[in-house]
């Protein structure tokens, strides 16, 4: 039976990170991918922050083109565009990202495997848990470790046969590549209202396109969009995104589908003994926007190094391993948890209120607002600067829907809570 300080269960972002940040910590670490391509099959709109391409250190070429702004269209028809004036966040080649972050980890001495299923995770025992694994051709192999990871994705069978809970709510996501004629470069005279942008992102919310969520249509690579609805409602999902398709690329042939879960609301809990969850399967994707990647590699990171630690000192029971649990808290939890809160709201208000609560963004003051501290990784932000202008906030409040309002204290408690 092979045996290894660290093994990582998926190769995606944040489990590569977490094998990857292993290894560089003197682990012998094996990373396992049930999908024979890395990569493949691509769930996911590919858009980053900065911070997070800073965090990820792959090659420039994996960038398709980079996004300045926002057109946010509202369930009223109106359209309000933010930005423009500044690189904000890349739209990225993902399988090729992911591809990067393995070859990187296999250059520190990770082991990989991919092809290879773990279907069956054992008991910790003498300080070690065994892992079954299983081939696409059905040949099953015994393998045993220190600490494994689960970075198996939000419907994480590991997870579950650790005893660890789900996280509190998975979205369907759908997409596709779809052709779109070439939009126009950007001038510095453009605004609202005057045709795409290549660098620009769609954002669509209202139950017409994605009830309970958004829908977004995202310039990828020259000539091609990646359109697509995120929703709780499953069985309206097909419905919203050919209703968002015909309204808005009805003249693009679709190159291809994509769909997969977004899991919003980190778990209670996210290391028992021997074992630790990352990514996906702990809920830690974004709830205002279902983005992963930054924040599954920045866990990732964490969990990589607490394991090695806990996996060369002989110290892997839960009391040692959970570390990794308050340290991805300290950095995460305020602002994830903030961000269920904003999306539970979203999902109370009606299409009135939504349209209503977007017409503030025709007020230029809360537009300079947004565009000077608005962070698709931390949105909190926004209301956190808003409390400190009381004219501004004034001004706005009478006009809030009275749950968007109940957000804004919610950031306010939260952060005098850490004074």
């Amino acid at each position: 039976m092979q045996r290894y300080d660290v093994i990582v269960v998926g190769a995606g972002p944040a489990g590569t990170t977490a094998a990857a940040a292993a290894a560089r910590h003197g682990a012998k670490v094996l990373l396992l991918e049930e999908h024979s391509i890395i990569g493949r099959p691509i769930q996911c709109t590919g858009l980053l922050s900065l911070r997070g391409w800073r965090l990820a250190r792959v090659s420039d070429s994996i960038i398709v083109r980079a996004i300045t702004g926002v057109r946010v269209h509202s369930p009223d028809g109106a359209v309000y565009e933010l930005g423009g004036d500044r690189v904000r966040a890349y739209v990225i080649d993902r399988d090729r990202f992911d591809q990067s972050l393995v070859e990187r980890a296999a250059k520190v001495g990770v082991a990989v495997q991919a092809g290879v299923r773990a279907v069956e995770l054992g008991p910790y025992e003498k300080g070690e848990r065994t892992l079954v694994t299983r081939t696409s051709s059905g040949a099953r192999q015994s393998l045993r470790a220190s600490v494994i990871i689960g970075a198996d994705g939000p419907h994480s069978l590991l997870a579950q046969q650790a005893g660890l809970p789900r996280p509190k709510k998975i979205l369907l996501g759908l997409q596709a590549l779809i052709a779109t004629p070439s939009p126009p470069a950007p001038l510095p005279s453009e605004g609202e209202g005057e045709g795409e942008r290549g660098d620009f992102v769609e954002v669509f919310f209202g139950r017409r396109w994605a009830a309970n969520f958004f829908a977004w249509s995202v310039p990828a690579a020259e000539g091609t969009a990646r359109v697509g609805i995120a929703t709780d409602l499953f069985s309206e999902a097909k419905k919203c995104f050919e209703r968002l398709r015909k309204e808005f690329h009805n003249s693009g042939k679709i190159l291809g589908y994509q769909s997969g879960m977004i899991p919003i609301g980190p778990v209670e809990r996210t290391v028992t003994d021997g074992f630790l969850i990352v990514g996906d399967a702990a809920g830690q994707a974004k709830p205002t926007s279902g983005g992963g990647i930054y924040t599954g590699m920045l866990c990732g990171k964490i969990a990589g190094e607490v394991a090695a630690r806990c996996a060369l000192s002989g110290k892997t029971q839960a009391r040692f391993l959970r570390e990794y649990e308050s340290r991805w808290r300290a950095k995460l939890e305020r602002e994830l948890s903030l961000g269920f809160k904003a999306h539970q709201i979203l999902t109370q208000l009606s299409d009135d209120q939504i349209a209503h609560a977007l017409k503030l963004l025709a007020l230029p003051a809360l537009r300079r607002l947004i565009e000077r501290v608005g962070d698709i990784d931390y949105p909190s932000k926004i209301a956190h600067e808003l409390l400190k202008r009381p004219r501004l906030w004034s001004a706005i409040w009478p006009v809030v829907p009275a749950r968007l309002a109940e957000y804004v204290k919610s950031v306010y408690r939260a952060t005098t809570a850490r004074m």
